[in-house]
């Protein structure tokens, strides 16, 4: 019986375990194998794919820029975001549904696969890559290398390179009262709550820097560090930054105050949020969020796609 992988989705959606040499570039070949994949759809948004014979493919990634970006072109050096699906190109069945990768992938990182810096390398920020892996590759330092059961994969990208791990934009005049943020030299902005402050009954948004990038649309997905605390008691509950990378998700997969912060701001601002709780976790606990909870929130925006 053929062997499906789930192993697909989870190894090209971020399997950072698999053996690679962190910096160097995987070949690609422009061949015949992909004229049998066909991709419509905009930059941004879930791709119409149609997968005909693929059988030709050989040992190496076979890509193409089906939508060329105008960014700078992307090295293996680079620190770059996607959203993407992932096809089994044997079944032609979707094994991961378009969505964001879920965090930066840091191309010269020590454990990047290879194969991963072979989709990317060479391609303009902004750009939407379609490319067949060889089950090989996928598997490559894996306790299934060498298998030859396994179908490759099929996966079509829309990347864009983040070059900034915090958000640049112009410092603006602070238009609430009920929050105060410091900059760190390195890592998450201090915040604390202003005493005596009165949780707010509504959303309360400033734009702390103004940046000079794309806006954020909604349903769109972005690149952030963010860190959230109580605002009853300022205790932190939730930082990207202590993971030691950026966050992506899309608007949609957020809180309605979270998601409202993001939408209409600029890449490179960085956004202070006061969400009440009709717009947050309302009566609901969520891990260390009490029911009831006002949250607050200071977001960088690094990047959308």
């Amino acid at each position: 019986m053929q062997r499906r992988l789930p192993a697909i989705a989870a190894a090209v959606l971020l399997s950072l375990g698999l053996a690679s040499c962190a910096g160097s570039s995987t070949p690609v070949a422009t061949g015949d194998a992909l004229k049998g994949v066909e991709v419509t759809g905009e930059y941004g948004a879930a791709p119409t794919i149609t997968i005909a014979d693929v059988s030709g493919l050989g040992e190496e990634i076979e890509r193409r820029v089906d939508i060329e970006g105008d960014g700078e072109e992307i090295t293996v050096d680079s620190t770059v975001a996607a959203n993407l699906t992932v096809y089994d190109a044997g079944t032609k069945a979707e094994q991961s549904p378009y969505r964001p990768l879920g965090q930066v992938l840091d191309l010269s990182a020590e454990g990047i696969p290879e194969y991963l810096t072979g989709l990317f390398e060479g391609v303009a920020s902004g750009s939407r890559v379609v490319a067949l892996i060889p089950s090989a590759l996928l598997l490559e330092g894996t306790a299934n290398a060498g298998a030859t059961d396994t179908p490759p994969a099929l996966v079509v990208a829309d990347v864009i390179e983040v070059p900034e791990t915090r958000a640049v934009g112009a410092e603006q005049e602070s238009t609430q009262s009920l929050v105060t943020v410091t900059d760190a030299a390195e890592g998450a902005p201090q915040i604390s709550i202003v005493e005596g402050a009165a949780a707010p009954t509504e959303l309360v948004l400033e734009t702390r820097k103004l940046g000079t990038g794309d806006v954020v649309a909604e349903g769109s997905s972005v690149v952030v560090q963010y860190t959230g605390v109580l605002f009853a008691t300022g205790e932190k509950f939730d930082s990207s930054w202590d993971r030691g990378t950026p966050a992506q998700f899309s608007t949609t997969g957020v809180v309605d105050g979270f998601a409202q912060a993001l939408v209409g701001q600029t890449v490179g601002s960085q956004v202070v949020a006061v969400i009440p709780p009709a717009l947050g976790y309302g009566d609901q606990a969520s891990d260390t969020i009490p029911a009831g909870s006002t949250l607050v929130f200071v977001v960088d925006i690094l990047g959308t796609i």
